[in-house]
């Protein structure tokens, strides 16, 4: 039961029940849906409005499963990293540039304000086919705008999308980052991660990453925060 309770939302979450939301551009707003855990989508969205209404975020994570993984394989260093800054982790496995929309349009970034939003999106556009590369750009672009609609002064540490081990998908994201790094600039910092998990010869670092060449393993979180805390820290401040 939805504890927004608004005509709206309950006429969304009506329609979102049954199955996937209708196919849209990847700057077009959408509900997930995982086929064999119908309704759990929609409870871990549920779950997160309940940690928006307790507040008290400071850095928000915004993402899919790979962002997520900082609950997961990154847990130890989440712990000693990231919560002392008042960190929050929003990632959903299988989310594209849609659902991050839909999320916040459905109450998950109402009332926060936080200092800075931790932004890593656009695999599962790559992985779902949902637009070309340009458009997923777009999405991403949209993703950034509604961030600042709902927290004006928030700043955004965008990041490139990580390497992957399927040379067909791995091509479209080293296609799509340089698209994303042009929207640095005023409250966005672009960070590229991609040499921190790609060797010379181009392929992916496999002690960082799970057996799929997808996600990643506890030392690709420990790779990942070391990149990412430097300038993390100088955005909080």
């Amino acid at each position: 039961i939805p504890m927004m309770a608004t005509p709206a939302f309950a006429a969304d979450l009506a329609e979102m029940t049954p199955g996937p939301a209708p196919k849209g551009k990847p700057w077009e707003a959408g509900w997930g849906f995982w086929p064999k855990v119908p309704q759990a989508w929609q409870q871990t969205h549920q779950g997160l409005l309940n940690k928006t209404k307790k507040g008290g975020v400071n850095v928000f994570f915004f993402g899919d499963s790979i962002t997520n993984g900082w609950g997961g394989a990154g847990k130890a260093v989440w712990a000693e990293k990231f919560e002392p800054m008042g960190a929050s982790n929003y990632g959903i496995g299988g989310d594209t540039t849609r659902q991050l929309l839909w999320r916040m349009e459905n109450g998950e970034m109402d009332g926060l304000t936080p200092k800075v939003v931790v932004l890593m999106i656009g695999v599962n556009n790559i992985f779902t086919n949902n637009g070309t590369n340009e458009e997923i750009a777009k999405g991403v672009e949209e993703v950034i705008k509604q961030i600042h609609a709902k927290s004006p002064d928030s700043k955004i540490l965008l990041q490139s999308i990580l390497p992957l081990k399927a040379e067909q998908f791995n091509k479209r994201v080293q296609e799509v980052n340089p698209m994303i790094a042009k929207f640095a600039g005023d409250k966005v910092t672009y960070l590229d991660l991609t040499d921190k998990f790609r060797g010379p010869d181009g392929q992916i670092l496999t002690e960082l990453y799970t057996h799929d060449g997808t996600h990643l393993a506890a030392k690709g979180y420990e790779t990942w925060a070391a990149a990412m805390l430097p300038t993390l820290e100088s955005l909080v401040k």
